[in-house]
């Protein structure tokens, strides 16, 4: 609870991880004899400022994640099948959420190395502005390149930034933005993207570099790094 709101936080780990190139999907691959998942789940578990999680998973990872894993976090309160897209599967955990619910944090299931102070950061700009996002600085150079690979721009990476999650929202904002996304069947990168789409402001703070999206298997190897330091 953060200053009389309850804060929950919905976990997207639906995906089927084909750029990982594996059978496993991503989100159960180990790292420090933990599973990536597990150890993204701990973080929200354990922080004072969410009252509840609910877990969004592959409709055929149901089984296994409510008998392995779900057991062990108190916190988690739902475990339901996601849909085709990241749009579906987060509008699933929408659709799941308590009215008593005030603020929504949206966190990728394999985003483990997310921080107890960048939750509550995220839920404090949710409190505070509505919608709140983490991100941080991009490093290379970034170019507009057209379909046939000719440059056509060079972008200021001083006004460009990486986005992370948790993305923190008002409930009934992010709620309502979802539901007509939906209805209107409009596609979306992430979910900030739905509410400033609405015509809504989102606020930024400082991200996490640590804070990585395992995608790839040079990923898996950095993570396998970052979990032996952090």
């Amino acid at each position: 609870m953060f200053k009389e709101k309850n804060v929950t936080a919905i976990i997207v780990a639906a995906g089927r991880g084909t750029r990982m190139g594996s059978e496993i999907p991503k989100q159960f691959m180990n790292i420090a004899g933990k599973t990536i998942l597990e150890t993204t789940l701990y973080k929200f578990d354990r922080s004072n400022e969410v009252d509840e999680i609910i877990l969004i998973v592959n409709k055929e990872d149901m089984e296994f994640v409510n008998t392995e894993i779900a057991v062990d976090y108190e916190k988690i309160t739902i475990v339901k099948a996601g849909g085709a897209t990241r749009t579906e599967s987060v509008f699933e955990g929408i659709k799941a959420l308590s009215r008593k619910c005030g603020i929504v944090l949206i966190h990728d299931g394999v985003r483990p190395f997310v921080s107890y102070n960048l939750i509550t950061n995220c839920v404090e700009g949710a409190y505070n502005f509505g919608a709140c996002i983490p991100v941080t600085d991009v490093v290379d150079t970034i170019k507009e390149v057209s379909e046939d690979g000719i440059v056509q721009n060079t972008l200021n990476r001083a006004r460009l930034k990486s986005v992370q999650t948790p993305q923190s929202f008002d409930y009934e904002l992010i709620r309502d933005c979802y539901i007509k996304a939906v209805t209107e069947d409009e596609s979306f990168t992430d979910d900030a993207s739905i509410v400033e789409f609405y015509g809504h402001k989102v606020k930024t703070i400082d991200g996490l570099p640590r804070n990585i999206k395992i995608t790839t298997p040079l990923d898996l190897r950095i993570a396998e790094i970052f979990a032996s330091i952090y």
